[in-house]
């Protein structure tokens, strides 16, 4: 009688019925890792596991078994809806590794979840730090970026949200990894220094050893430190996936790769998706581009939507069915946004603009190829809704735009780069096609068609607006395809000044540029840009306007902005003497300047 009760007793006391997590998992033929997700006392019933090959979900107890070979080396849970991830100091805790070495040994592999009942958070997306001890990158990473990088964190924490970090790869520089001894572990403890409540990781192809041959095996590094190189997991409405879209051959050490979605990870992406609901947002995290960055062969006529890898319609197929597909790539140093049936593609700016060499030459002045600043994504979400925009680091949120005076913008020798020993060499690089040379200015400065204005508005796409008004009538603006003069004299001519040479300080046409002629090369326009959420971002650019590094970093820049809100915009500006006198064509010099009723004192340079 008393063992068959102490039978019955022990039977209950293990019984999930009673609140209690069974963690003695009997074997399954054929099933090589086995465990149990639970949080608390509590089984965790529909959590999916993969070993990266293989998907499937918990039953009724938290158990799962796979059937594994082993061969990525991890097992890996996407915590369902209302629970969230432990951590190990800002990491999550979603993986264990496995022994791929005893491929048919039994293993099992447990994953302590905690509840999270938040739907809306924010997201922020670091796309090419790229750090490795070169151009003082450290110091320029731990001065101007994390400082920015946490403020935005901390904003967002007093909004109530919850807030994490996702890399989009190339974190490190392993061009660099062993003549400055800075890798990924010690890229993973500068990472420390940010404070979100999480970070996850993508893998880009800098972040593979550059001395041993083939994906899986150079991506060690990466995976010791961060574990697998895709995966899947969700916060509140959105399901979120990492995806390694770089194949890492390395043939004859030669740092060769290809941007690809292998089919086995495409097999995997089509299994996890398979257990989502159709009608919830998916947010597709990766290294390279899915599209082509957009052009304009005329202006106002974009070119074209094309996928710029093989892997595109692929990966498309493996998401058509989804209402809302976003993906956030990097490795382009570069902002451009691409929208195609039921997917949009966000290219984020680097965090180190061209590899930290801008900021390197001035301080505090990171800009990427593209003209835009150094900078990362934020996305806000409510429920489903997703809101994202570009954070220009050492600016603030409304910084959405930059502006030239194009009958100051002349690019020579002497200007920019007086030291350099062959001026003719820049006056070759000139011609090449960028622009701002002797086919654009007379031999004396003046433009060939005077009075122009160039606006770079960096995280543009189809939905926006751009208006620009003189003396209050509109101005036709047209967008157009071109290179942005500010990242010529930031980069390429302060490497021919400053290095003696220019191996890759070029910068890239893009075509979130906009084109607009005035009447007066003194009139003062008012510019108004509005984007696809309805947020609208106004500056009064002051004419004549300089042209040099100094007048567009972004102490010099933010103090010179006249900020106008929407009523005000159709208001044109007066500008009054320090005498009161109203003066109608200002010149250089000190003045008041009155739009509706904001006024401010200005100096025209």
């Amino acid at each position: 009688m008393k063992s068959t009760l102490a039978i019955i007793l022990t039977a209950m006391a293990a019984s999930p019925l009673f609140g209690a997590v069974v963690r003695n998992i009997p074997d399954k033929d054929g099933m090589t890792i086995k465990g149990v997700v639970y949080c608390g006392d509590e089984p965790v019933q529909g959590a999916q596991v993969s070993d990266g090959v293989n998907v499937t979900l918990t039953d009724e107890n938290g158990w799962y078994y796979l059937a594994s070979a082993k061969e990525c080396g991890h097992v890996f849970v996407c915590n369902p809806k209302g629970y969230k991830y432990t951590r190990k100091a800002k990491y999550p805790e979603f993986y264990k590794t496995v022994d791929t070495e005893r491929p048919s040994a039994v293993e099992q592999a447990d994953f302590e979840l905690e509840r999270d009942e938040a739907t809306d958070h924010t997201i922020l997306f670091l796309a090419d730090i790229q750090m490795c001890g070169r151009n003082e990158d450290i110091r320029q990473y731990e001065e101007n970026a994390v400082g920015d990088i946490n403020t935005s964190i901390s904003n967002a924490r007093k909004q109530g949200k919850d807030v994490y970090v996702i890399t989009l790869g190339d974190q490190s520089y392993n061009t660099y990894w062993h003549s400055y001894n800075i890798g990924i572990p010690e890229i993973h403890e500068s990472m420390n220094l940010l404070d979100p409540d999480a970070i996850f990781n993508c893998m880009g192809n800098h972040d593979n050893n550059p001395k041993i041959a083939g994906d899986w095996a150079a991506s060690t590094d990466y995976r010791e430190q961060w574990g697998p190189t895709y995966y899947s997991f969700n916060i509140g409405e959105i399901h979120y996936v990492v995806l390694d879209n770089i194949e890492f051959t390395n043939a004859e050490c030669k740092n060769t790769f290809e941007c690809n979605i292998t089919t086995s990870v495409i097999k995997w992406l089509r299994k996890d998706l398979a257990n989502v609901s159709k009608d919830t947002p998916i947010v597709v995290c990766m290294h390279a581009p899915l599209f082509y960055r957009p052009q304009c062969s005329k202006p106002n006529v974009p070119d074209p939507t094309k996928y710029r890898y093989n892997y595109g319609s692929q990966f498309y197929n493996s998401v058509k069915g989804f209402k809302d597909v976003r993906v956030f790539t990097g490795h382009a140093h570069t902002n451009y946004t691409v929208s195609y049936l039921n997917m949009t593609e966000y290219n984020v700016g680097a965090i180190g603009g061209n590899l930290w060499w801008t900021g390197y030459f001035v301080n505090g002045n990171s800009v990427c190829t593209d003209g835009s600043p150094g900078g990362y994504r934020v996305l806000d979400t409510s429920g489903k809704e997703l809101k994202t925009y570009y954070k220009c680091i050492g600016f603030d949120n409304g910084y959405q735009f930059r502006c030239y005076d194009l009958n100051n913008c002349h690019i020579t020798a002497s200007r920019f780069a007086p030291s350099y020993k062959n001026p003719a060499d820049i006056d070759t690089w000139l011609a090449n096609g960028y622009g701002f040379d002797s086919s654009d200015y007379n031999s004396d400065g003046t433009p060939k068609i005077p009075n122009r204005v160039l606006i770079n508005v960096f995280a543009y796409d189809t939905n926006w607006k751009v208006e620009v008004l003189e003396d209050g009538k509109p101005l036709e603006v047209s967008r157009i395809s071109g290179y942005d003069p500010f990242s010529m004299i930031s980069d390429g001519c302060q490497r021919f000044e400053k290095t003696g040479h220019n191996n890759s300080g070029n910068p890239t046409q893009n075509s979130h540029l906009f084109l607009v002629t005035a009447k007066y090369a003194t009139s003062p326009l008012s510019i108004k840009v509005t984007d696809q959420y309805g947020s609208v971002y106004t500056q009064v650019m002051e004419r004549p306007k300089g042209f040099s590094i100094d007048r567009y970093t972004p102490q010099n820049e933010q103090s010179a902005i006249f900020d106008i809100d929407s009523d005000s915009y159709s208001y044109p500006p007066e500008f009054y003497n320090i005498n009161g006198i109203k003066v109608s064509r200002p010149e250089n010099g000190l003045y008041v300047m009155r739009i509706g009723t904001k006024t401010k004192k200005v100096f025209i340079r």
